[in-house]
Order: structure tokens, then sequence, then C-alpha cells
């Protein structure tokens, strides 16, 4: 029997942290005999990671593969459990518990999985063996930045409006324009709610446009640190769809789009790794012609938008500034374990407000969708909310860093304030 480990976190049957709050946890190790050890490690680590190739084609149909690349760190703690005063030490056989904690920094980006990068949190056991290779146990966590769409300072509650309008063939044929206009209650929302996309389309043209689609995009651009390069991503992470548009007539559509499990927007808390959003509205045509687009930006926060919370703003039981930090490379300890009933519970951002329930947890949905580091999830990894089972300390710990995972992101139980809440997939429409 080889040595084994588990990874426990405490007081988070999610294992989804805000930035600012305490990660505690244990780690148990067992072995059945007798091993040689130089050190065993405990860390914690938190950090952001992009890398991809570009090909080059020369004149002489030469081709060259450049790779670009960044890092940053955000947490970057650790603490010796075993260490040798000598050359190795004896791990003798049986179990061996150690208790941890650590204070995550209160300005650090959500984690993310893409195709060209990633934030990652984990919490690592190194056994460093004498003319072995370390052998290594993982555990990844979520950690959540706290955008509270109350506090950021941007009118979020206010209406959003944006048009476009476009021609079809040349002069002299050139045909009457095609207008869209596209409409949003405010700018700001959390995953859970529905969007009501109202969408005014005057087709004056003679093109009948077959469909409206309307779509959440969440885009991502990448970094290299060495370079002044970027590669961009673009994920349909929503999508709804609504009738057709005969020649010479004028149709209003309401198109519920919901928000599902996807990351707060980050512009600037992490540099090499940036989510935006937006809403775009697209008419679809047949032929060589091309689609008409109209899209307004919009913010994924994690607190939502009350109206008692944007009339009398309010302190939040996190405070985040974005300012620069050093890494505390002491922020991780070992602790004597507390009994349960000594322990302070944890404080969430939304808490302050009775009006906002707590949120379910579910998986990433651009992970699932686009095959994001693909591989087949572990029992770790699935989605949990208030009414479902919730991980025990029988969980899988990974056993290496590159494991595949899934983050979690929390999911409002909120209505339409448009429809009522209707989350059916129709269109409401009206011909003008």
């Amino acid at each position: 029997m080889v040595v084994t480990c588990e990874i426990n976190l405490k007081d988070n049957p999610f294992d989804v942290y805000y930035a600012g709050q305490l990660v505690s946890g244990s780690v148990v190790l067992n072995t059945d005999k007798q091993r040689l050890v130089n050190a065993i490690v405990l860390e914690i680590k938190g950090f952001a990671w992009t890398y991809w190739t570009e090909n080059t084609t020369d004149f002489d149909n030469k081709t060259t593969s450049n790779s670009y690349s960044g890092h940053e760190d955000y947490i970057k703690s650790k603490v010796q459990l075993l260490q040798a005063d000598g050359e190795n030490v004896a791990l003798e056989p049986g179990s061996y518990v150690y208790n941890f904690a650590c204070q995550i920094p209160s300005v650090c980006p959500s984690s993310f999985e893409g195709n060209n990068g990633r934030v990652r949190y984990m919490v690592n056991v190194k056994l460093i063996r004498p003319w072995k290779f370390d052998q290594v146990f993982s555990r990844p966590f979520t950690v959540l930045k706290v955008m509270d769409l109350n506090r950021v300072g941007l009118c979020l509650n206010t209406p959003a409006y944006s048009e476009d309008q476009k021609t079809y063939n040349c002069w002299p044929c050139r045909s009457k324009p095609l207008k869209l206009q596209l409409s949003l209650p405010q700018k700001g929302f959390v995953p859970g709610q529905i969007i009501p996309v109202g969408v005014l389309a005057t087709n004056d043209s003679h093109i009948r446009v077959e469909e409206i689609e309307a779509t959440l995009v969440m885009m991502v651009i990448y970094y290299s640190q060495f370079s002044v390069e970027t590669i961009n991503e673009r994920f349909v992470v929503s999508r709804k769809k609504g009738e057709g548009v005969t020649r010479n007539c004028k149709k209003q559509f309401t198109l519920d789009l919901p928000v599902p499990a996807t990351p707060p927007t980050c512009f600037d808390l992490c540099r090499i790794i940036q989510i935006a959003y937006q809403i775009e509205v697209v008419t679809k045509v047949k032929g060589w012609h091309i689609n008409d687009r109209v899209h307004i930006p919009v913010t994924i926060g994690n607190v939502p938008l009350t109206r008692q919370l944007t009339q009398q703003p309010r302190q939040s039981p996190i405070e985040v500034e974005v300012v620069a930090q050093q890494l505390d490379e002491k922020a991780l300890v070992l602790v004597d374990d507390v009994p349960d009933e000594a322990r302070v519970p944890v404080t969430n951002p939304w808490a302050v407000d009775s009006s906002i329930m707590p949120p379910s947890y579910e998986e990433a949905v651009h992970v699932r969708a686009y095959g994001i580091n693909a591989s087949k999830s572990t029992d770790s990894q699935k989605s949990y909310n208030n009414d479902r089972e919730t991980p025990t300390s029988t969980q899988k710990t990974f056993d290496n860093e590159n494991c595949h995972f899934i983050p979690l992101y929390s999911v409002f139980n909120m209505v339409n304030p448009a429809e009522n809440g209707m989350k059916e997939d129709i269109d409401h429409s009206t011909w003008i």
C-alpha cells in the first residue's frame, strides 16, 4: 500500500470561498509501513497562468512556432509538516493529522478555467522522497471576488439602450434600412437572474429576417507577461431565439435570457486575464447577406442589485480595494483543532441584506459546454446547492496539480422583473 492523503476543508460544504475569508481544514496522512522522506510540505497556492502558441509563415514558406505565457501569484504560503534533520526521516506506520488555516487576500480574482489560461486556488501536500519523484496530493477550491453590483459605482441599476441599422445591396439598388433597437432594464446582473432583452426590429428592407437571436457572451482576453501579444476567447453562456420579421414590417420582442453559473466580470484584479460580458442580438438572413448585430456591455456580479441597497449604500463585510499587495508567505499556519461549537460562522457578502436569499452553487457552464481541459469529472466536482448532497470527508483528493477542475459559482433564485420569473423557452413578440 502506498501513502494515502486526504485534504479536508472545514465549515464549507461547497469548497467555495470569497476573497477575504479564512480557509481552514486538515490533512490526514496514512501509511501501512515505514517510509523514508526528506520532508512533507503543506502549501496553499493561488495563481493566474496563461499559455498559447502561434504559428507564423515567412516568405520562404517556413513555419515558426512562437509561445507566449504569463504567471501571477495571489497566495503562495507553505509550512513543513515533517522535516529531516539530516538527509531523510522515517515516516512510521500509522495515521497523521495536521490542522491548518490560511487567510485569503481581500484582493484576488475569481477562480476561472479557460482554454488558454486559468485562475486556480489549491491546497497541496508534497512528499519529498529520496531518490524518487516528489509525490503530490492536491485539492482545488473555488475563490470568488466580491462583486457587489450596488457598490461598483457604474450606475448598473439604470436602463441601457443601443441601436444599429443595415442596408443590403449596393447603390443604385441599395435597400431601405433594417433597424435594430436593443434595450435592457439595467446593466448589472447575477447568475440566476433572467435578463428581459427588449428588441425592436424595423424591417423596411426587401430582405426577410429568418430569425432573431439574443446571446449572453463572455469575452476573455489572455495576456503574455513578456510581450504585448494577446489572445481572445468568446463563450456563449446563454442563448435565446426569436421569430423572424417579414419585409416592410415592425416587430417588438422580449427575449428572456437566463444568466447561468459564470464568473464575475474582472478587469482590475488580474493583469494577465480579463473577463467581460455583453448582450448581443443578431438578425439572421438567408443568402450572402451579412447579418446585422447590436450589443450592450453588461456587468455580472455575485451580490445582486436591490432597491434597498441602491438607495442607501451600506458597509460590506468584505471591503475590496484595488491596491498593490505583497504575497504573505506566512499566511498559512498549523493550528490546534477547534471544536465545532467554538467556530465562528462564515459571513457571506450578501448576508447584510435579509432580502437576498443564499444562493446555490453550480459548475461553470462554459467549462462543460466547450470541453475545457477535457477529461472526466470526479466525485468532488459535482454541482451542489442547498437541497443536494454535500461533499464528505471521504471525497477524493487529486494526485497532481494539473488535475481537471470545474469551479462552482453562486446562482441566486431570482425572478424576472418584467415577466414575473417566466423561464420557458419562448419569445414574447408583438407585431407593430
